[in-house]
């Protein structure tokens, strides 16, 4: 493998080097593009502009960008890649995602959604219209059955004001904010994500805490200001849509990035899969780097008040993703990436507690996995797990499809993309024919 582009920052180097804005039609495919895949795949993720401070840099504060591939009938016909414009400030770099007729641009910390169409166009529409607030998340839960998003935000500005909340807001089937409520808090927790059940949104108050001077003595500045608090007693809260209110329950000492998801079982409990890190943003470790994640299962008892935990494997594991209307309600099938040398994905069978692998290639890195239904999907897992992968030794980025029920053989279809999508965050696939 050849030398690639090198920083004395571990977030500017190789794959985490930013592009150029570009674009391009008629892309080679190798295999065949199942014929039902019409619509847009987006991904969002830091893409720092000139001049960088190298010393300094996060790719939690670089400026987002949208890479999206369009496809119909069978044919890859562009790619393109546009900087997230905003005129609120901050353009997100988190996730993107359609909701209520509208694709939204999303980030944490209290910044606004941005609104884009399906030409990777930024529009001067405004989010929320009708709420002057516009903080949210990267990471709203989608209830299928109302139609809803719903999500915890905080808000950077609070934070700096020593106002320790948070927000739970619903998005309704219209895109407007119709639950605004204020969650006050004993801290200041990053929260990344959030999870829902049928009666229940859940609340991670966990040890990770922001701390705008917790290291002036810092000699690596690519920092953020948050901080591993071993003294911080780890909280769920579960608040209840229909009262509320919210009791708060004691669980293991850890933190989470991304859930898997959540539901409640027959006998009441609450049963939440995500994945785990033992500790994360300590002092020695800021970047976040050292603990690796573990797909973990809680259960929850809700009159008991308690929690148990169970490591469901000893592979580390992160970016998990479900069939996109199974938020809140009882999943078999989780799609993740490997979070080591990133060159497999697995597909989790909660029901049978086991999985299957797809190996995608020595020197090829793979990103986020997201699962596709097929159209009249007779099973949960009938459809197509796609993706961004890096191939280190050209220096390019492909598109993949693979077929979720025939997960470990080779991609039904490759799009070969014109330059390389550093490495990422989130994204969302896109149906252009309802």
């Amino acid at each position: 493998m050849r030398n690639l582009r090198e920083s004395e920052n571990v977030f500017l180097k190789g794959n985490w080097y930013p592009v150029d804005e570009s674009s391009s039609e008629n892309l080679e495919v190798i295999g065949e593009i199942p014929q039902e895949l019409n619509g847009l795949f987006l991904r969002n993720g830091p893409n720092p502009k000139e001049p960088i401070d190298h010393k300094n840099y996060h790719p939690f504060f670089g400026d987002g960008m949208i890479h999206g591939l369009k496809i119909e009938n069978g044919k890859a016909l562009w790619y393109k890649n546009r900087y997230v414009e905003s005129s609120f400030g901050f353009g997100p770099n988190t996730h993107v995602m359609k909701h209520a007729d509208k694709i939204y641009a999303l980030v944490e910390g209290g910044s606004s959604p941005v609104i884009l169409d399906s030409n990777l166009n930024f529009t001067d529409e405004i989010p929320f219209s009708k709420n002057k607030e516009k903080r949210f998340t990267a990471h709203p839960k989608f209830d299928a059955t109302k139609n809803e998003l719903h999500a915890i935000s905080y808000d950077f500005s609070e934070y700096l004001s020593e106002v320790n909340q948070v927000h739970y807001r619903v998005v309704d089937d219209k895109g407007e904010i119709s639950t605004d409520t204020p969650i006050e808090l004993n801290s200041k927790p990053m929260i990344h994500d959030c999870a829902i059940t049928e009666n229940y949104v859940l609340i991670f108050d966990l040890p990770v805490t922001f701390n705008t001077g917790r290291r002036t003595d810092n000699k690596d500045g690519s920092d953020y200001p948050v901080i591993w608090d071993d003294t911080y007693q780890s909280k769920l809260g579960l608040l209840n849509k229909h009262s509320s209110e919210i009791k708060w329950i004691e669980v293991p000492k850890c933190f989470l990035f991304h859930v898997v998801n959540s539901y409640e079982n027959k006998s009441g409990k609450i049963i939440l899969d995500f994945c785990r890190y033992e500790k994360l943003f300590d002092f020695d470790n800021p970047l976040p780097f050292g603990n690796k994640p573990f797909l973990t299962r809680w259960e929850i008892d809700i009159a008991k008040g308690s929690c148990t935990e169970k490591i469901l494997d000893d592979r580390p594991m992160e970016f998990a993703r479900i069939h996109p209307e199974l938020d809140g309600k009882e999943h078999r099938f989780s799609y993740i990436l490997n979070d080591g040398s990133l060159n497999n994905l697995f597909k989790y069978d909660f029901l049978k507690d086991n999985n299957e692998v797809h190996n995608l290639g020595e020197n090829r890195k793979g990103a986020e996995p997201v699962f596709i239904p097929k159209t009249n999907s007779s099973a949960e897992d009938d459809g197509y797990v796609v993706g961004f992968v890096y191939d280190q030794d050209t220096d390019r980025s492909e598109f993949i499809i693979i077929d979720a029920e025939n997960f470990s053989k080779n991609p039904l279809a490759r799009v070969i993309l014109p330059s390389r999508v550093p490495f990422g965050f989130h994204g969302s696939w896109i149906n252009l024919v309802e």
